[in-house]
This record gives C-alpha cells, sequence and structure tokens, in this order.
C-alpha cells in the first residue's frame, strides 16, 4: 500500500486527485497487481486463462464477471474468495504473497485488501457484454 500512495503521488505531483483521478489511479494500481498475481491462472486482461469454475466446469472470464453476477459487482464475495486461506482454497496462496509483498504484521492485512480492491476495480474496468 505504500508503494502505492508513493506511485499516486509521483503521478499526480502539483495536481489535486478528484473521485474520477482517484479510482483512474487505483484501476491503474489494479492493473499492475492483475498482471502480477492473477495473469497466470485467469490470462492476460482478464480473459480466460486456465482457471476453470468449479461451479460450471468452464474457463473463467473476467471480462464478462459483473455481467455473470447479476449486473453487480459482488465486493463481498471477491474479498471472500481472494481472502479464502483454507489450505483447499485456489486462492491462498496468491493472497498470502500479496500480504507478503505488503511488509508489517500489522499493516499487511488491510494493505492486502487495498491490492485486493484496486484489482476489483480493474476487473470492473475491463467488463465486455456478451
Amino acid at each position: 500500500m505504500v508503494a502505492l500512495a508513493i506511485t499516486l503521488a509521483a503521478g499526480m505531483r502539483g495536481q489535486a486527485l478528484g473521485a474520477d483521478q482517484l479510482e483512474e489511479a487505483m484501476t491503474n494500481a489494479g492493473k499492475v497487481w492483475y498482471d502480477r498475481y492473477c495473469t497466470p491462472c485467469h490470462g492476460p486482461g482478464g480473459a480466460p486463462g486456465t482457471a476453470v469454475s468449479r461451479a460450471t466446469k468452464q474457463p473463467v472470464d473476467l471480462r464478462t464477471y459483473v455481467q455473470s453476477h447479476g449486473g453487480k459487482f459482488p465486493a463481498a464475495d471477491w474479498l471472500a474468495v481472494i481472502a479464502d486461506t483454507r489450505p483447499a482454497s485456489l486462492h491462498a496462496s496468491v493472497w498470502n504473497a500479496i500480504k507478503k509483498s505488503q511488509g508489517g504484521r500489522v499493516q499487511e492485512e488491510a494493505a492486502a485488501r487495498g491490492v485486493v480492491g484496486s484489482i476489483a476495480l480493474y476487473i470492473i474496468s475491463i467488463q465486455q457484454t456478451k
């Protein structure tokens, strides 16, 4: 999260951040985090990669994630899936890697949720309709 704050500060030097600029900066950060943590399984740009839905047995296409959830981004479900630390969870190793990348023990949980939130903004930004 500290790295994100520094990136925001450097990129917006001398400018007051409006809501649109802040959302754009967070979305851009989300793409960086997505490329680092999600692309190996979900493919570049949210396109189907090797990840397969347990429910449908079909490749996961994150570009239609909102549409497949009734037109609304299911934030609570998103965080529950990503932050699931049970050994059988497919995302446990990713969640732990995100937390570890965020530094100190006290702040890593909150900072990791910020990373996952920025990834969510990126996913929202790439939505397509079928």
